[in-house]
């Protein structure tokens, strides 16, 4: 059974009129205490779909700030605030979630300036709240963050789901694009997208788990997909 936090009404309404930093800031400090998140209607995925129409996912560290944004927005048949556990949010879930190429929705109240998050910034932010409320020693700390962020990168790997020959015939390219040019230090993988592509592989998805974890420039996604060659 999930233990609900607690928050009185006075509490929900001051936070419900704070600054979008402010209520960022209680959003990831209570998740990171209990553990939990509430959403709506999660199994059937109901969303939040934002000016671009992209769908987001509009999460709340308690149920009372999930009824209130349901009033603001008028949803009516929102039932109860379910509650998801962070770490099954950040596992199969996420998976799903990155696929359908889906962004975090931090604590919605009218709809209006929330602060979205991708499903990998969020994933950063849950852990370092963790990590802060654990009062750990900076040695210690750090050895949590760098085996964090080697499981991050292994995880987004995985996700581009590419096989020996596409990560060859990728290297091929890289370095057919680099060799009469020096990597000028930024991701210039969109204009590889029409040969990504013509390999029949998924630059929504690979774009998503490469250029945010991966590798920052031409240059690192390279020396990357070779590392991988020799070590599979």
């Amino acid at each position: 059974m999930t233990t609900v936090p607690p928050l009185s009404e006075d509490e929900a309404q001051r936070l419900w009129a704070s600054s979008r930093s402010e209520r960022d800031e209680y959003f990831f400090t209570a998740v990171a205490a209990s553990g939990t998140v509430w959403a709506w209607d999660f199994e059937t995925g109901l969303l939040e779909i934002d000016d671009q129409d992209n769908a987001l996912v509009p999460l709340w560290p308690h149920p009372r700030l999930a009824e209130m944004a349901a009033e603001a927005m008028g949803f009516e048949e929102v039932g109860p605030a379910t509650p998801v556990e962070v770490d099954v949010l950040l596992d199969g879930v996420y998976e799903r979630f990155h696929r359908e190429g889906h962004e975090i929705a931090v604590l919605p109240t009218n709809g209006q300036f929330t602060t979205i998050r991708s499903l990998e910034r969020f994933r950063v932010e849950v852990f370092e709240a963790r990590l802060r409320a654990a009062g750990l020693t900076d040695e210690v700390a750090r050895t949590r963050r760098d085996e964090f962020y080697a499981d991050r990168k292994r995880r987004a790997d995985q996700r581009l789901n590419l096989d020996q020959d596409d990560r060859r015939a990728l290297v091929a390219h890289l370095r057919e694009r680099l060799a009469d040019k020096e990597c000028d230090h930024r991701f210039a993988f969109p204009a590889t997208r029409e040969w990504i592509e013509s390999q029949r592989l998924s630059w929504a998805l690979l774009s998503r788990s490469a250029v945010k974890v991966v590798c920052s420039c031409d240059c690192e996604a390279l020396g990357h997909f070779e590392e991988t060659i020799i070590a599979r």
